[in-house]
């Protein structure tokens, strides 16, 4: 009787014992779970929680970029498909910024991957308007193109509302002239000019009141590479690639390498190479000590080594065809394009004061317009001269260098932006009539003729536009005058 007792004590101690044991292992194995996700990394999901920035920035900026969307879909065609990339750019943004609340500040090198999508976007909404020149709505994809750099305020510091509000004038320039081409035919225009713009002011407002100096993260928060995966945001997925450029856009200039990705993808592969360690010296050919300069003197002196006759020699690299741009001059409705030409003389009749010229990518192109018609815009043109009669509106001239521009008669103004090189050339009943507006310009030079009262003196005078401001605050105002060198 006592041995069976003592038998089922001793089964009862070896079950407890078994237990314990058990739940020790179990322990273990959570342990090593746990440390084993805490390894730099590892795929972890972090719990996200928004931000007060995070959650302002939607409460301000979203409701914007939707009705945007609408105003440009009553429009149609390319400006509601660029309307998507903004929306695209919105979202990509917001998971940005929502990041940045809920983390700790990644290294820099990690921040191009992290931006992938915004810069997507933005390269999207650009290349649409570059491919799309002729429509008629080129002045809403250059205004939507200019702007959207509003968006990259997250990489700038430590002043980012000014590089926002310097956007927002940028895509100013091209909402004015659609509100002059459509402000009485298309009220859907006016809307839309309305839309875009309130955008950038709210950007702006919202910078200003939580991102003041740049971006804020979180000094507290958690890893922004395991937050990104958390976000399931496949263009900020943190690997080591490159980010690569946007694929699928309609555009012309894809089919041309640039040299910025041509030289991302060189890094790549010389960066994967090195990567291999020792592996990357296995291409290599050993060299024969009779070839080796170091040694023989009478290769030195002759400046040549002959290589070994079974290595065949290796071709060099073609280089990457570029495809010419056909010149065109047509006209387009009431739309005369002129495009792609070089050292030409052209002539163009207008036929009707509504008509417009639009001259893109020229050197040294002369143009000769007669009649009256309502505007002239020279884009991106080097060593051109224009001559025209009279016009309705205005003469613009952007993004040239080494530009002359004629009027026979009268222009009530002329706008020249980002031009370096600009000689303006005005008759006497524009000489008091014309009003002239430069913006990050320089040399540019007005003649006009002036008689004086010594009848020697030539009636044709040259004077520059002045480039030195100086600015002073009045009153709590700042007042800005030319810089008068004296002495």
């Amino acid at each position: 009787m006592t041995n069976t007792n003592d038998l089922q004590s001793l089964l009862k101690r070896i079950e407890k014992a078994t237990t314990r044991l058990e739940d020790l292992a179990a322990k273990r194995s959570e342990t090593a779970k746990s440390d084993e996700t805490s390894k730099p990394g590892t795929n972890v999901s972090v719990d996200i929680e928004d931000s007060k920035a995070a959650r302002e920035y939607e409460l301000a900026i979203k409701p914007l970029v939707e009705h945007f969307t609408s105003c440009s879909a009553k429009i149609g065609g390319l400006v509601s498909d660029q309307a998507q990339l903004v929306e695209q750019l919105y979202a990509a943004q917001y998971d940005f910024v929502r990041l940045a609340g809920a983390c700790k500040q990644p290294p820099s090198s990690q921040l191009p991957a992290l931006l992938g999508a915004q810069q997507s976007a933005i390269q999207s909404a650009c290349a649409l308007k570059d491919s799309n020149r002729p429509s008629e709505y080129f002045d809403n994809l250059s205004a939507v193109a200019e702007g959207v750099a509003a968006f990259g305020w997250v990489a700038v510091a430590p002043t980012p509302v000014p590089y926002v509000n310097d956007m927002k004038e940028s895509a100013e320039f091209y909402t004015n002239r659609v509100l002059r081409k459509w402000r009485e035919s298309d009220p859907n225009q006016v809307e839309w000019v309305k839309a875009l713009l309130s955008i950038f002011r709210e950007l702006a407002v919202y910078v200003k009141q939580f991102h003041t100096t740049g971006l804020v993260w979180n000094p507290k928060g958690g890893d922004a590479e395991a937050a990104a995966k958390t976000l399931g945001n496949a263009a900020s997925a943190v690997d080591t690639a490159p980010v690569s450029a946007p694929t699928q856009l309609p555009s012309a200039t894809q089919a041309e390498p640039t040299s910025s990705s041509a030289g991302g993808s060189t890094r790549g592969a010389l960066f994967a190479d090195l990567n291999r360690g020792g592996g990357v010296t296995t291409g290599l050919r050993k060299v024969d000590t009779t070839q080796m300069t170091h040694k023989n003197p009478s290769l030195r002196a002759a400046g040549t080594v002959s290589g070994d006759s079974s290595t065949a020699p290796v071709a060099p690299a073609a280089a990457p065809k570029t495809k010419a741009k056909v010149p065109r001059m047509e006209l387009q409705k009431d739309k005369w394009v002129v495009e792609n030409y070089g050292a030409e003389q052209l002539s163009i009749e207008a036929t009707a004061t509504w008509q417009t010229v639009y001259m893109y990518n020229c050197t040294g192109t002369t143009l000769d317009i007669s009649g009256k018609l309502n505007s002239v815009a020279i884009d991106n043109c080097q060593k051109c001269g224009i001559v025209f009669d009279s016009l309705v509106s205005q003469c613009e001239i952007v993004n040239c260098k080494r530009v002359q521009v004629q009027a026979r008669e009268t222009v009530p103004s002329i706008l020249v932006d980002r031009t370096d090189g600009a000689h303006l050339f005005l008759s006497e009943a524009a000489r008091d009539a014309t009003q002239i507006t430069t913006a990050k310009a320089s040399e540019v030079n007005v003649s006009f003729p002036y008689e004086t009262e010594n009848p020697e003196d030539d009636n044709s005078v040259e004077q520059p536009v002045p480039e030195q401001l100086q600015t002073v605050v009045k009153n709590g105002k700042l007042v800005t005058t030319v810089l008068e060198h004296t002495g």
